[in-house]
């Protein structure tokens, strides 16, 4: 896989993007984005964790069978405003800080 660095593991700069990038398509569940982009259902689900902890998505319901998120302004804005936008789509990933 072109995203794969020499160990086989995909940054989390990659990752972020394509869950960011997967949630601008409209709500998804943690198994709907893992499906979609072939990420592992735990690293999809702690990656959520760090983007709603800066305010990029949000989980917009829970219950004890699945949990729904959705992208929110703020992320949207990282995947619109980033300066290198182009670069980082062609490499699948965007800086997130």
């Amino acid at each position: 896989m072109a995203n794969e660095s020499n160990n086989g593991k995909r940054r989390f700069s990659i990752l972020r993007n394509l869950i960011l990038q997967n949630l601008s398509q409209g709500q998804k569940t943690i198994n709907q984005i893992a499906s979609e982009t072939g990420i592992n259902w735990k690293t999809v689900d702690n990656h959520l964790t760090y983007l709603v902890g800066k305010g990029l998505a949000k989980e917009v319901f829970s219950s004890s069978y699945v949990r729904i998120f959705e992208i929110t302004q703020k992320g949207a804005d990282v995947l619109q405003q980033n300066p290198e936008k182009q670069r980082f789509r062609q490499h699948g990933e965007v800086k997130i800080a």
